[in-house]
């Protein structure tokens, strides 16, 4: 039946007749199509942008080694070491030994009387790039570390020489032959553009963002321009031609100490954060569903709307199953038209999606962490194609349950146009309604138990119970309401009558959706989930951008705004020397000082704690509160600078004021002034048996009590204690480190560590030094919050746009209420009524139910995110300050009016065509 010519010719006829009803019907299977074409963008174009810009800035470098054990370069007879280990090992592994240093290019002006320069018009006037990085290696071995570009280093490199990616020599203004002035602190030289070439790999390579870009030079222009006479190299890239080698895991040598920066790994975990295809595809699933719902509506309408049709066609002989096949006919066309409406319509809207989202703040970015991953729309056609054809597979889903229901038709039924009889029987029915409401009930008391009275652990195993009780709450509740509604005429008739709303407009607006409540809980269900969604999504966003919010949270260590970490003490010298014979640093640091943090065994079977001596800098920079401090002390800075003064206080953890706390379970509360022995016991492997044997024990008077969150920063100062210096050294032979607390110490440096210039600079001067561990957390946190923030308004944004499903399928219920309802307006019109009164029974109806579904969402979807808010801060103990979330009103009000604005606007439309059917043409009509 379905390969017959003229079931064909019947489809197209009926979507041609009913071009209006065919456009809205694919509208709604579009929107689902548009979403999840939108979250295929993003997921490819972060993934695509990621690769592009890891070739652009490492290319085949995967890590970069420094040397370690005391010495700031790594020796022949080291690298011989290496380059023997490499070039024997299976994994194919490669080393390219590198100088390094800064320069500033100039170029413009008539050097030498160049003719190179083609006498252009603007010769004469400079222009200049600084804080560039000039790279000088070996040729030969750089075309064996990168022989995807091996003809480009084969050719070798003169020393008045140099090579520049098409980035620089365009901010430049010079072509290859082009002679410019490079310039750094220790040489000036005027070098020939030999080549311009694409930024990949090692001419791209930034060694920190603050270089705004990268020139090749010879090594022994590399050298003097750096002002290294000596041998050796500070510096080295590692990488493997080996696919298999993780970028994670490195070689390491016996014979050579070195230090390893897992640059390509770094760089993969960067760009990761940066995709949040499954937030958004969470979303996407609900306006999905939501689509799916309204497109099976619809269709079963349409199914209905052509009952009369199909009862005809059954009396001349064609079966359940010819009917099913012809409606089908008519679905999949629908089906196909929406999928690649949808599909063409979400790629182009992604585009534009992921351009607003990701350069937002793309340039602050780039000022607080120095580089920033730029995204740009990409979509190969593969997935394109994918989400064309899973689109097309739920759709087709759908058409296939409308067709089956479709064929479902009584003659006797369709030829008089009375309801279908083919229904449940009334004992099915019954069983039905009870498991549904015994189901809506549970789910709806799980959730307010989850949510208000004991909040669940979000673990894998109580999370799925979670959202089916959320979601299970939300439809319940909604169909309650509906239910409540048709019983409420006159609650509604004193609401509305406050504004002259005629009595019988109301009966009208209660009495259908009474009789049609299957459509109707979908056309509120389609509201209310999303506005559960929007909900949901704003609380949850602002929530973490709270939590990220450096301005509230402490970016500082022990009040110092940077740090620089080293493992031994030629290093700790280096990081001071640097600091103190670079005037730029001098400029923009206060002061430092260096602590040496350890941990101690204080307590039985608990976590160890960090020992920090008190001096007498820290004790003047320590304006981190005290939760707790002696009476004998009026202020804080009285008690910290006890500690600095006499042996005898100590400063302790928050966990010492709990019982219990994270520690001993038999340990009882101290208070600020009381006297504590604390034992030590080494740090060593016990058995179960085994007894805690202290060797030693120091009497402390507890000064007061601090939880400076410091320990979020550096994982070494965990429960950080502060003693006298004396008392530290006393404690430092029974010291030890975790295995993830490789550092021996950490300079901590005093700036504004706010100045975002400031640090920026401050990281670029002690890079050029070689120094690359010197951090400063407030510019990474800041910038993640950033980041936070742009994505949580394109998720608002992207949620708001899949409330047109909402809207549409209103207005497709509507119009369909209409049309359904022509004879009962034409003999309504007969017996006298106005069309006014009818107008605003549609017009009711339709805000009603629409307002119903954006109330029920709302509820649930702050039900929802209080759960995730009390379980993050359920915990929280007597001496932590609660994050004071402020619900964001300014967002969702905004948002749930706008909505319910545009569902009132939209059912003027449908109410407008009821009022114009005059009664004589409305009683000649036929159901469409």
């Amino acid at each position: 039946m379905i390969g017959s010519s003229i079931v064909w010719k019947m489809a197209f006829s009926n979507l041609r007749k009913h071009w209006r009803q065919t456009l809205l019907t694919a509208a709604a299977g579009a929107i689902g199509a548009i979403l999840i074409a939108v979250s295929a963008v993003n997921y490819d174009s972060v993934n695509q942008s990621g690769k592009n810009w890891i070739d652009t800035r490492l290319g085949p470098i995967n890590w970069k080694l420094t040397p370690e054990g005391g010495t700031d370069l790594f020796t022949r007879e080291q690298l011989d070491v290496i380059r023997k280990y490499t070039r024997n090992s299976i994994d194919r592994y490669e080393i390219l030994p590198y100088v390094g240093g800064e320069a500033a290019i100039t170029a413009g002006t008539d050097l030498l009387g160049s003719s190179t320069n083609n006498n252009r018009a603007n010769e004469t006037e400079p222009r200049a790039v600084t804080s560039m990085l000039l790279l000088g290696f070996s040729m030969k071995e750089a075309a064996l570390f990168d022989p995807a570009r091996a003809q480009l280093w084969e050719k070798g490199l003169g020393d008045d020489e140099l090579i520049l990616n098409d980035e620089t020599a365009s901010l430049l203004q010079v072509k290859q032959g082009d002679t410019v002035n490079v310039m750094s602190k220790n040489s000036d030289r005027l070098l020939r553009v030999r080549e311009v070439t694409e930024q990949a790999g090692l001419t791209g390579y930034r060694e920190s963002g603050n270089f705004r870009g990268t020139a090749i030079v010879s090594e022994k222009t590399a050298r003097e321009m750096a002002g290294m006479d000596e041998e050796g190299y500070r510096t080295i890239f590692a990488t493997s031609h080996n696919p298999s080698i993780s970028v994670n895991g490195m070689f390491s040598l016996s014979d050579v100490s070195y230090q390893v920066e897992f640059l390509k790994y770094d760089y993969l975990t960067k760009v990761k954060k940066m995709n949040f295809t499954l937030l958004i595809g969470l979303i996407s699933s609900v306006a999905v569903v939501s689509s799916l719902l309204f497109m099976r509506q619809v269709l079963i309408m349409i199914g209905e709307s052509r009952r009369n049709l199909y009862g005809i066609l059954r009396a001349i002989g064609m079966t359940q199953r010819n009917i099913s096949s012809i409606f089908m006919i008519e679905a999949v066309l629908l089906s196909l038209l929406s999928a690649g409406a949808g599909t063409i319509i979400g790629l182009l809207g992604g585009y534009g999606l992921v351009d607003w989202v990701y350069s937002a703040y793309a340039e602050e970015l780039t000022r607080m962490s120095g580089e920033n991953i730029s995204v740009y729309p990409h979509l190969s056609i593969q997935s394109a194609l994918t989400v064309f054809a899973i689109v097309l597979l739920f759709l087709l889903a759908v058409s296939l349950m409308a067709a089956r229901k479709a064929g479902k038709v009584s003659i006797t039924d369709a030829l008089k146009g009375a309801p279908s009889t083919v229904t449940q029987s009334k004992k099915s029915r019954k069983i039905t309604a009870v498991l549904a409401a015994a189901a809506g009930v549970s789910a709806v008391g799980l959730h307010i138990y989850y949510a208000f009275i004991e909040t669940p652990e979000l673990d894998g195993n109580q999370f799925p119970l979670i959202i089916l009780s959320w979601l299970g709450s939300c439809f319940a509740v909604l169909y309650a309401a509906l239910a409540l509604l048709s019983k409420a005429g006159g609650l509604f008739e004193k609401l509305f009558g406050i504004l002259k709303i005629p009595k019988l407009s109301i009966m009208l607006a209660l009495k259908y959706p009474r009789q049609h409540s299957g459509r109707n809980y979908t056309a509120a269900l389609l509201f209310a989930l999303v506005m559960m969604t929007a909900t949901f999504t704003v609380t949850i966003t602002s929530l973490v951008v709270a939590i990220s919010d450096v301005d509230r949270t402490n970016q500082a260590v022990f009040g110092y705004g940077g740090y620089a970490s080293y493992r031994t003490d030629d290093e700790r010298n280096k990081i001071i020397a640097a600091a103190a014979n670079d005037s730029i640093i001098g400029e923009n640091v206060k002061g430092s000082i260096t602590i040496e943090p350890f941990m101690i065994n204080f307590l039985e079977q608990s976590s160890a704690q960090s020992v920090i001596p008190v001096s007498s800098e820290l004790a003047g920079q320590s304006d981190f509160k005290l939760l707790e401090r002696s009476p004998e002390f009026s202020s804080d800075a009285e008690a910290w600078e006890a500690v600095n003064r006499d042996p005898k206080y100590i400063i302790l953890p928050p966990y010492y004021m709990e019982k219990g706390g994270i520690f001993d379970a038999a340990f009882m509360p101290v208070k600020a002034g009381d006297t504590i022995t604390l034992s030590i016991y080494e740090d060593k492997l016990r058995s179960l048996d085994e007894k805690w044997q202290a060797v030693g024990e120091h009497t402390f008077v507890v000064a007061g009590f601090t939880d400076d969150e410091s320990k979020r920063i550096l994982i070494d100062l965990y429960a950080a204690t502060f003693v006298h210096p004396s008392v530290a050294e006393e404690l430092r032979p029974y010291g030890f480190k975790w295995q993830n607390q490789p550092d021996l110490g950490f300079v901590l440096f005093d700036f504004d560590y706010k100045d975002i210039k400031a640090g920026q600079l401050l990281e670029q001067r002690f890079a050029l030094q070689n120094i690359l561990t010197f951090k400063v957390p407030y510019l990474d946190n800041r910038a993640e919050q950033l980041m936070n923030k742009q994505f949580g308004e394109g998720f608002t944004g992207f949620t708001v746009f899949s409330a047109l499903i909402g809207l549409m399928g209103l207005a497709v219920i509507q119009y369909r209420a209409v049309q359904e309802r022509i004879k009962q307006i034409a003999m309504m019109r007969c017996i006298g009524v106005p069309g006014k009164q009818v107008y605003w029974a549609f017009l009711i109806e339709g805000f009603v139910i629409s307002l119903t579904g954006l109330a029920i969402g709302w509820a649930s979807g702050f039900s929802g995110s209080h759960i995730i808010i009390q379980s993050v801060f359920g915990d929280l103990k007597s001496y932590e300050e609660p994050l004071h979330i402020s619900y964001p009103y300014e967002v969702i009000l905004p948002v749930l009016f706008g909505l319910a604005l545009l569902s009132l606007l939209l059912n003027t439309a449908p109410a407008r065509a009821a009022v114009k059917l005059k009664a004589a043409d409305a009683l000649r009509m036929n159901q469409d």
